[in-house]
């Protein structure tokens, strides 16, 4: 026959164990919830860099096609530049081998020989040579515009790709997943309780 004494602490080993059991699904909720927030976090967080990825690689190709057109603008400025002075200097130097018949013929017509003939056509040449080294001087500008314009270029192209690098350079990692939590024995709390409910009826029955 079951001692009295004993019902108490058998009921309290039997709430123990159901309290016990109760606990640990609460924290086995909590765990998997903080798993799958964890999950989903890492998701998006993978989803974003994938995005800024694409972009960064869109925005280095327009990059590259900007820089080719401005370096095709810049050296179709400078040939066109040497073809209009090439184009320049055979007019100059079919003016100046005009001016060097009039000269001759005007000197024929006059009688004019030696030091006065040889003057004018000296002067005639120093003009053809002034125009020819300005325009020298001009082109030799425009070259160096031209490599510097390219430079700037150049240099506006890498801190393009660097800027859109900077976005992309440090790849996600993971966040460290949560500690699972320490369960309570729910067996070993029934155990227990039970235990005490048996000495609790044997001292009763004494």
């Amino acid at each position: 026959m079951c001692s009295p004494a004993a019902i108490g602490p058998a009921f309290s080993a039997i709430g123990g164990a159901a309290q016990a059991s109760q606990a640990n699904k609460e924290k086995r909720r909590i765990y998997e919830h903080k798993l799958k927030m964890r999950e989903r976090k890492w998701m998006q967080t993978r989803a974003t860099y994938a995005t800024k990825k694409v972009q960064f690689e869109q925005e280095v190709d327009l990059a590259n096609i900007a820089a080719q057109r401005a370096y095709a603008r810049t050296q179709k400025s400078l040939y066109d530049a040497r073809a209009l002075a090439l184009i320049q200097n055979q007019e100059d130097f079919k003016s100046n081998l005009v001016a060097e018949g009039e000269i001759l013929a005007k000197a024929a017509e006059r009688g004019v020989r030696g030091k006065s003939i040889a003057r004018a056509l000296v002067q005639n040449a120093q003009g053809l040579g002034l125009k020819q080294a300005m325009r020298t001087r001009g082109l030799t500008a425009s070259y160096y515009e031209g490599r510097q314009s390219m430079d700037d270029i150049r240099r506006r192209l890498k801190g393009s790709v660097r800027k859109s690098f900077g976005k992309v350079a440090l790849q996600p990692i993971a966040d460290m997943a949560p500690p699972p939590p320490v369960y309570q024995n729910v067996g070993l709390t029934f155990m227990l309780g039970m235990g005490q409910a048996l000495g609790a009826g044997i001292e009763g029955m004494e």
